[in-house]
């Protein structure tokens, strides 16, 4: 599946609009588009990230740690299955090979059994069990334990606009 970024001005998938997010909810389109974040599609399934410099233990720490060295995942959900799990990794190796200044590759998760078994069946570790979230995090050892050839797309590589 491709992924593609959508920007402030873009439309949201039909099925996948910013009112339909099951994890997030209270959270508007403008918090999501504020600088520092972004906001990815696969048209099965969406994810926002926020660029920190530290781990974030509340939705409002993501507001107070601006920053550059840490993506934070902070919402992911899909209308079609296996859509969220591919985006999850699509969108992290294209991070690994395009934004080289990021340092570590973290979530700020609901407390949830099926946060928990997404982000431990797609490779990441429980980092941090917060008062209100779970903080897992993802590396490339994990990806290259799942994903062998990993280091060969990784090499060849060299085209990356802005749909992959």
């Amino acid at each position: 599946m491709k992924v593609r970024q959508i920007t402030y001005a873009d439309p949201w998938p039909e099925i996948l609009t910013w009112e339909k997010d099951p994890v997030r909810p209270e959270l508007n389109r403008e918090f999501r588009h504020m600088h520092g974040r972004e906001v990815y599609t696969n048209e099965g399934a969406i994810i926002c990230v926020a660029y920190c410099n530290d781990v974030p233990k509340t939705v409002e720490d993501l507001t107070t740690m601006v920053g550059l060295d840490h993506a934070v995942f902070y919402t992911v959900w899909s209308k079609v299955g296996g859509a969220g799990r591919l985006l999850v990794t699509d969108l992290w190796k294209h991070m690994l090979l395009t934004k080289p200044h990021i340092k570590r590759y973290v979530t700020l998760s609901p407390k949830t059994e099926m946060a928990w078994n997404f982000h431990i069946k797609n490779g990441a570790i429980l980092l941090n069990e917060n008062e209100e979230s779970d903080n897992y995090e993802y590396s490339e050892q994990e990806l290259i334990r799942e994903d062998p050839s990993w280091h060969k797309e990784k090499i060849k590589r060299t085209d990356y606009g802005p749909e992959y």
